[in-house]
């Protein structure tokens, strides 16, 4: 039952009567002004009422908090885990009336294999490698017109990635090809683009088909993980000249990805590949290289590793193009599943997070890609949207202006760029 006007006048004895009306829901539109008027410094009297203490009562929550009014119990009839709560002793409904949603904000118009983000002067740039048409395309936040505009366009034969280093202010591109060796790209500021700085030392890189950058101490290093039947990957570091090539990790064994992370304090390297289970690389301090640790036993044919974080708790994201892909949890001295999710078709499996909010998209060459979120009762991820992206390789966050976006790199179509909006459930 909704409150009429005649409710909410003030009677003889100057308090404002409510009382055993069955109410169950006040719209603030409704009678929000009433609860503005001079006289509601007087007594309310909302006793033997059904309240129900959903979103939609959050607004009232909110002014039983601040007014100077003498309000009686508002108490809950509902939901079912409100029942009998005092609204007035609430301190928040705020995790119950928020939702999330991603929508999609613009479309580029190019496949594209990878992506990655950096930050330089204030602004906001992304590079995208475009195998079919040959470039790592850069773009840049336009704060003007709100979206994401081509900035420079670097050139090359089926370039498969594009990472982004930034070392002493200064910002390198590195420039993975399949043809004609890789090359490392530096920003000039007085023309304001990107010029070639270094070709990389490529003899034992056949088939390049990821790039991580990281830092030890204060030492700069990226690896490529390549993927041939003959190939090597490959470590290299920075010598305040350029890069050099610094230790030979894996070989013969067509590796596919290579993610880096701290373990225990220690940093480390995993390297997924389509031929044996993902091993683990540890780096050691005295003989400055990375050692051999161990592995993760059956999980053979992972094509991707991705590390993330939920309160402290490491966990691994694989995925397996054939079979489930996994989520795993490190523990005193090993990971441990916890989740297996159905994932035929699948090229990446990738943790994000927004706000406190942890997600997973799960991409699919065959359907929809799923997003996961995090359910952290439960410590388990729920299934929470569909997305349509032909033949997804990758997700990559890009925050600016305040807003958060998520580039879904597309094999086989245009590159989408989704918004991440928050919902106020209580409106």
């Amino acid at each position: 039952m909704e409150p009429c006007a005649h409710l909410l006048t003030p009677n003889s004895d100057t308090s404002i009567q409510m009382l055993q009306q069955k109410v169950r829901l006040i719209r603030p539109g409704i009678v929000f002004p009433v609860f503005c008027c001079p006289f509601f410094g007087e007594p309310l009297d909302l006793r033997g009422n059904a309240f129900e203490c959903d979103c939609r009562a959050k607004w009232l929550m909110t002014w039983l908090k601040n007014t100077n009014a003498t309000v009686s119990d508002v108490v809950c009839a509902g939901p079912e885990d409100m029942k009998g709560k005092r609204l007035n002793d609430m301190t928040s409904l705020q995790n119950e009336c928020v939702s999330t949603d991603f929508i999609l904000h613009q479309s580029v118009a190019s496949e594209s294999l990878s992506v990655d983000t950096f930050s330089y002067k204030n602004d906001v740039y992304v590079a995208m490698s475009a195998p079919s048409t040959e470039s790592c395309m850069i773009f840049q936040w336009d704060h003007i017109e709100m979206n994401f505009r081509t900035y420079d366009n670097i050139t090359g034969q089926s370039i498969v990635g594009c990472k982004s280093v930034i070392i002493e202010n200064e910002v390198f591109v590195i420039v993975a090809q399949l043809f004609g060796g890789s090359h490392i790209y530096k920003f000039d500021d007085d023309q304001s683009r990107f010029n070639k700085f270094q070709d990389i030392e490529v003899s034992k890189i056949s088939k390049p088909n990821d790039i991580e950058a990281f830092q030890i101490g204060s030492d700069w290093f990226f690896v490529i993980a390549d993927s041939s039947k003959a190939g090597l990957s490959t470590l290299y570091k920075w010598n305040d000249n350029g890069f050099y090539s610094y230790q030979s990790l894996h070989e013969w064994y067509r590796d596919t990805d290579v993610e880096f992370l701290d373990l225990d304090g220690k940093a480390h390297l995993i390297l997924a590949s389509r031929s044996q289970v993902p091993v683990i690389y540890q780096w050691s301090r005295s003989n400055q290289k990375f050692i051999l640790q161990g592995e993760n036993p059956n999980m053979e044919d992972v094509v991707v590793v991705k590390h993330f974080r939920i309160k402290e708790e490491l966990y691994l994201a694989m995925t397996r193009y054939i079979g489930d892909s996994k989520v795993l949890r490190w523990g005193t001295k090993q990971f441990a599943e916890i989740r297996a999710l159905p994932s035929r078709g699948s090229m990446i499996l990738q943790p994000f997070s927004f706000k406190e909010r942890y997600y997973l998209a799960l991409g699919s060459d065959y359907t929809f890609s799923q997003i996961y979120l995090w359910d952290e009762d439960n410590k388990i991820f729920d299934r929470f949207k569909e997305v349509y992206i032909q033949a997804p390789r990758s997700f990559t966050v890009v925050s600016t202006d305040r807003r958060d976006f998520i580039f879904s790199s597309s094999f086989k179509g245009n590159t989408q760029i989704f918004e991440h909006i928050i919902i106020d459930l209580s409106l």
